[in-house]
């Protein structure tokens, strides 16, 4: 399930984790990007379309509006095969900020849920 624990300053930032085979460690390094490279707040990070890509096979495969509009038509006039699939993985995510812990969880698989106190 990947468990992670980002620290920022030394202090836990992010706790987050995902189910999902093969796809887990995608999927829980792009919730992470969305948070502390995109400033996406915590639900829109795990909640945003996923691209996986693991060599074999040769295809990357994608939830729909991962990419932006044109983009998936570009790159497959240089080579790259794109494989649309429903969604996957279960991220669930708690970011640690100023006012406390505030959760996230994922859409997906809506059974679970992520919460701080």
């Amino acid at each position: 399930m990947s468990p992670t624990v980002v620290l920022k300053d030394g202090r836990p930032f992010l706790i987050l984790g995902s189910p999902g085979g093969s796809r887990i460690i995608t999927a829980t390094l792009e919730a992470a990007i969305n948070v502390i490279d995109y400033g996406l707040d915590p639900q829109a990070a795990v909640d945003a379309p996923r691209i996986h890509f693991q060599g074999q096979p040769d295809t990357i495969f994608l939830e729909p509006g991962a990419l932006a509009e044109g983009a998936q038509k570009q790159l497959e006039a240089q080579g790259y095969r794109f494989e649309e699939q429903k969604p996957w993985c279960a991220v669930e995510l708690i970011k640690v900020d100023e006012t406390g812990l505030v959760g996230a969880n994922d859409y997906r698989r809506p059974a679970g849920s992520a919460a701080g106190y």
